[in-house]
């Protein structure tokens, strides 16, 4: 299985070119966000397609910090998209960014922080978080990509942006959820997780970044038989134990950090994994057992 840094954070491809930063007339209106006690601001981010093989990804130029909903429009049709949110601290390029997400079991720079956005969507429906944004420098990262063998990622191939985040650090509450995942060191913890399109919380409460990627078992499989497969080194062997096109992912955030992402879920048995690395560097998180069964009732 090909997993990035991002959307597993790195593997195979490399950021090869440097890329520019897409907007529109529309994009350049500030947007404000929420204060303390109100409904979060409405960030609309849009992937679009501009030719054969590239791609855009458009955002609001700034926006106030604070609490903020995020709803991701993408195209539509099979493939699914993203929108990664780094926040870089100091002058740094997109071609450094794009380098970021193609480094495999490779240390995260210190001055890139993974900051949530919109996990995986798909393209007959909107992708949702409600979120804080704290003050600084974001690159908006589309870090998905398209079917084929050493294909280049949507970002690479156009797909990334930027946002300025102004104002004071922010404290807001995030709205409730209906069922939380809480992330840490190296283990999952589920409550209350249902079936439908539903509001999760995703709670990184560990000190390294995570993300979690929900499969679904496949007819007869256990969690024993997912742990068993991606242990496997090398190509794996016979039918996986779970569904690969009926995963669902969230974006990735920094330990204390937290969202509140929509979800669609089928009722059944899950393995949450992470393939995330720790920030210096390693082997992916579900290496070091970060994998765990879920139940959606």
């Amino acid at each position: 299985m090909r997993a990035r840094l991002l959307a597993a954070f790195g593997t195979t491809a490399a950021a090869a070119a440097v890329l520019g930063v897409s907007g529109g007339d529309d994009d350049r209106a500030s947007v404000a966000s929420a204060a303390a006690g109100r409904a979060p601001a409405n960030v609309a981010l849009k992937v679009t397609k501009r030719g054969s093989g590239k791609w855009a990804l458009r955002a609001p130029k700034t926006v106030r910090a604070g609490l903020v909903r995020l709803t991701l429009e993408v195209p539509a049709g099979r493939v699914t998209h993203d929108a990664q949110f780094i926040r870089v601290e100091g002058e740094h390029t997109a071609k450094e960014v794009l380098a970021v997400i193609a480094g495999q079991a490779s240390a995260i720079p210190k001055w890139a922080f993974l900051a949530g956005g919109v996990g995986q969507t798909d393209g007959d429906a909107a992708g949702r978080t409600v979120q804080r944004l704290q003050p600084g420098r974001y690159f908006i990262v589309d870090t998905d990509e398209p079917e084929g063998d050493e294909v280049k990622s949507y970002a690479e191939s156009g797909a990334i942006t930027t946002l300025e985040v102004t104002g004071k650090p922010t404290k807001a509450k995030l709205p409730r959820a209906g069922g939380t995942v809480t992330a840490r060191e190296y283990a999952f913890t589920t409550r209350g997780l249902r079936a439908g399109r539903v509001r999760v919380g995703f709670r990184n409460t560990g000190r390294q970044p995570h993300h979690v990627i929900a499969f679904p078992y496949n007819d007869g499989a256990t969690l024993a038989d997912a742990k068993a497969f991606f242990a496997e080194e090398g190509e794996p062997t016979g039918p996986p134990p779970v569904d690969f096109a009926r995963a669902v992912r969230t974006a990735a955030l920094e330990g204390g950090d937290a969202q509140v992402a929509d979800l669609d879920l089928k009722r059944g048995k899950y393995a949450l994994i992470c393939f995330i690395t720790d920030r210096a560097g390693g082997p992916p998180h579900v290496a070091k057992g970060m994998i765990a069964e879920a139940v959606v009732r």
